[in-house]
């Protein structure tokens, strides 16, 4: 196995630009990021086949284990808000010192990083198994007195399983997350496409056998143990490219760099959790609507086809946040803007591609995740797209940006900026469109499902537009990182 690996390295690190802080013309400049976007959009679509394989292998069971999975995987996404953080730390970090030319720190940044994924992932999944399955089983709980209860119960049954067994692989969830940050924050995107390859085949064969003997417990194995692979798969690759230290010692009081990168990372912590939080505050608002179940399934399903769109389109935020650090460690701000304008005009490319597209085949791409394992789904889902279609263009716009925001370490804003969209914007919003007696004051439209969708839709425009105007004001081109900047 690692020779296999080592072969592999040594393969696709060969073809890489060694400088991303020179370039002299627009075409050049668009060149570098496609070199950097296009294998993250592919990784990201390896991705999207992850969650496309799990859906579609699920969907057999019913309406109930698709709505579970929306459950555990929105769950999961709020701890990985914290691998998120620490990988904005990590490629701010990493990105800035090379850009100094300051390699070897750059080395010991990244292995401190990795090591601190692996410790609070452990210490996250093992809170979540001491808390146990109430709060899970909550959020599918429903109020409406026509709810189906049969239905609900084994919906809650199947979500606690599923989360339960995600929680033991946690540790490895963060440990593999800050090795793609390093890969990506040096400009080895190439490295985390053959990582997803991997996961690809491991997950398929995982869910081929444990899916048909132990249901939604199957599917959530495989990905657990998808992941460990992985996760050894990613370290080892960065040991034989050199990007980590290799020896422990330089580890032993790693503290006070972890919490740098971490502290850094804090505010896009709060700023994903609170995506995350909003998404099962909409997943437990559905079950005040009717039909609570296969409204949390469409949900689930809408937004697995959505991230055909959306996971391409962070390839360029994930360039954007690797250009800009590394042109500030270089005291080439004016690159690093130019950079980062060119990165959302290739975000707008896929976004408007991909919006016409939803719109004009919205059932057909539903039925190509589900099949037609749950019918009842396939309208609710189609119209949750059609509408998502609209916002891509402002969604590509915000993510690009933030990127950028993100490398620079202007990361303090971002969270603000989330928890204004999301809370302030969002969730009232979607309450007044899908509710027609708002809280017994008589005030709201009544859309059901639909006024969720255009509320979701509304707000990503709403959050576009702040982070452009962030931007716009260059305060972060003066942010400066301790430890790092002189």
């Amino acid at each position: 196995m690692i020779v296999i690996i080592r072969i592999v390295s040594k393969a696709i690190a060969a073809p890489r630009k060694h400088s991303l802080i020179s370039w002299n013309s627009p075409a050049e400049l668009a060149r570098m990021i496609l070199i950097l976007a296009l294998p993250v959009t592919l990784t990201n679509a390896l991705q999207t086949l992850i969650g496309f394989v799990d859906t579609r292998m699920v969907s057999p069971l019913g309406a109930e284990a698709l709505s579970s999975l929306a459950v555990g995987r929105t769950s999961m996404w709020m701890l990985m808000s914290v691998f998120m953080g620490l990988g904005t730390g990590i490629t701010a970090y990493v990105a800035r010192l090379i850009g100094m030319g300051e390699p070897q720190k750059a080395r010991h940044y990244a292995m401190v990083g990795i090591m601190a994924g692996l410790i609070i992932g452990a210490v996250l999944g093992a809170i979540g198994l001491l808390v146990g399955p109430k709060p899970v089983q909550w959020m599918v709980t429903s109020d409406q007195a026509m709810s189906d209860s049969v239905s609900i119960e084994l919906t809650r049954q199947y979500a606690w399983q599923y989360f339960q067994i995600l929680l033991l692989g946690v540790g490895a969830v963060g440990f593999q997350m800050a090795c793609v940050s390093v890969f990506n924050s040096v400009g080895k995107t190439m490295f985390p496409l053959w990582l997803l390859v991997v996961s690809n085949i491991a997950n398929f064969a995982g869910n081929w056998f444990l899916i048909s003997r132990y249901q939604v417990a199957g599917a959530a194995w495989s990905t657990t143990l998808t992941t460990l692979i992985a996760a050894a798969v990613a370290f080892f690759m960065l040991r034989e490219q050199g990007d980590i230290d290799n020896t422990w010692r330089e580890i032993v009081r790693p503290l006070r760099k972890a919490w740098e990168m971490f502290s850094l990372g804090f505010p896009v912590i709060l700023q994903v959790g609170m995506r995350a939080m909003a998404m099962l505050a909409i997943i437990k608002i559905i079950t005040q609507l009717p039909g609570s179940v296969v409204g949390q399934s469409a949900l689930h399903v809408g937004l697995q086809a959505e991230s055909l769109a959306f996971m391409p389109a962070f390839a360029f935020s994930i360039a954007a946040a690797t250009l800009v650090g590394q042109n500030l460690g270089a005291r080439q701000v004016e690159q690093a803007r130019v950079s980062a304008l060119y990165c959302v005009a290739g975000s707008q490319v896929i976004m408007w591609t991909m919006g016409i597209l939803f719109y004009s085949f919205a059932p057909q791409f539903i039925v190509l995740f589900i099949g037609k394992a749950a019918p009842e789904v396939v309208a609710p889902a189609a119209d949750f797209l059609k509408i998502m279609a609209l916002c891509l263009p402002g969604l590509g716009v915000g993510m690009t940006l933030n990127g950028a925001l993100r490398g620079s370490g202007d990361t303090a804003i971002t969270a603000w900026i989330a928890f204004t969209a999301m809370w302030v914007v969002r969730l009232p919003l979607m309450g007044y469109l899908a509710f027609d007696n708002l809280f017994g004051t008589g005030i709201g439209l009544g859309w059901g499902l639909s006024g969720l969708w255009w509320g979701m839709a509304l707000s990503v425009y709403v959050e576009a537009a702040l982070v452009f105007w962030r931007f716009q004001t260059g305060k972060w081109k003066t942010i400066k990182l301790r430890d790092a900047d002189g």
